[in-house]
Formats: C-alpha cells, sequence, structure tokens
C-alpha cells in the first residue's frame, strides 16, 4: 500500500554546490519519485515508497551523470526533497545504505557501502549499528 504526498510538482530552487557555485535546479514531484534537472539535462532521481503518512522509505536514488559525483548534487537534492516531505507531516525517513551487488564504478559492496553511510550522515541522517539501514527523525513543525 502507498499513501500519495502533494507536494508542488515542478519548482526551482537555486542551491549552491560544495565549489561554492551558484544552480538553479528543477524538481519534479511525482507519486513515488522525484526527479532533478539543470538547464533541461536529469541530474539526479529518487524513488521513494511512503508506508504511511508519517514514514518515508527511499528505494533508491541517484546522480544521472557518474561525473556529477562528489560535487554535492546530491546533498542539496536530499536535503531539499527531505524539507519537503517534512512540510507535509513525514516524521521519518528510512533508507538502505547499500546493496548486495555496487553500482558500476565502485570496487564492490564494502566500498560503496561505507560511501553511502557518510552521504546520510553528511545529510543528517543517523546510520544503524550494523551500518545497513540510514534513518532521519524530522521533528513536527508547530
Amino acid at each position: 500500500m502507498s499513501i500519495a504526498v502533494y507536494v508542488r510538482k515542478d519548482y526551482f530552487r537555486a542551491v549552491t554546490l560544495s565549489d561554492k557555485s551558484a544552480h538553479i535546479l528543477e524538481f519534479h514531484y511525482r507519486p513515488q519519485t522525484v526527479d532533478v534537472f539543470e538547464k533541461g539535462y536529469p541530474i539526479f532521481h529518487m524513488e521513494y515508497l511512503l508506508e504511511s503518512k508519517a514514514k518515508a522509505v527511499i528505494m533508491e536514488f541517484y546522480l544521472n551523470d557518474f561525473a556529477s559525483r562528489g560535487k554535492g548534487y546530491g546533498t542539496v537534492c536530499m536535503n531539499e526533497i527531505t524539507d519537503q516531505l517534512a512540510k507535509k507531516g513525514v516524521t521519518l525517513i528510512t533508507a538502505p545504505t547499500g546493496y548486495d551487488l555496487a553500482p558500476l564504478g565502485y570496487t564492490g559492496p564494502d566500498q560503496y557501502h561505507e560511501l553511502m553511510a557518510g552521504f546520510y550522515k553528511k545529510t543528517g541522517f543517523s546510520v544503524s549499528g550494523d551500518g545497513d539501514l540510514a534513518m532521519k527523525i524530522i521533528e513536527p513543525e508547530s
């Protein structure tokens, strides 16, 4: 079962990446997916499931271009998306920190697992003791 959450479908957001460069990103929210574009080119994709009105599970996300990794796109996109979900009443977001197989470009699942855990920590998530789950608890706005 999934629950629809209504976020403004498309909107632009000005962001600053880790190299201090300014960018305008376009966020497209659809039921269970978010796609982010810059100048019409896809940058970031996320799939999520709302298990309840208050709990979201990130199924997967990725940067579309391998060359974009490490520049801050993932961080600004993840922060923006979790902020939007929080505004709609989501108070818990969970995600796996890796998969049995590492994506192309990584030496193996352990390296990918470690990098993902670091990414999630940087974006405000806590990582479970065994390192296989990231979790972000959001305080409801009063």
